[in-house]
């Protein structure tokens, strides 16, 4: 079965996309976060899930339905150890660029899985 990593600000993005909801209404952070989990499952079982990145092609971001938008999953995947890297995770409506998502060329050569 294919290996799922999250990075440290992975991780951390949950949390932050949490905490931003639970300020308004804990229930729907719950949702949230339990749709970000259902997407990440989802990505472990079918880890080329989402559409490659226009710049880089080995980088695939995927949508996870929430509300009115939804999130972006942004992962790589490394076939020879079967493991799908997670860098970041955000709400479709946040800005975001190769370094914000981690995915800039010196970061990708230093990402280790």
């Amino acid at each position: 079965m294919p290996h799922l990593k999250l990075s440290g600000t992975a991780r951390a993005d949950i949390k932050r996309l949490y905490e931003f909801l639970a300020q308004f209404d804990v229930m729907i952070a719950d949702n949230g976060n339990a749709a970000i989990i259902a997407g990440l499952e989802y990505l472990e079982v079918n880890p080329i899930s989402g559409a490659p990145m226009e710049d880089r092609p080995n980088v695939r971001k995927m949508v996870v339905n929430f509300g009115a938008s939804g999130y972006l999953i942004f992962h790589k995947r490394y076939e020879k150890i079967d493991t799908t890297l997670v860098t970041r995770i955000i709400h479709q409506k946040e800005w975001y660029d190769a370094e914000t998502i981690g995915f800039t060329e010196e970061k990708m050569e230093k990402t280790k899985v």
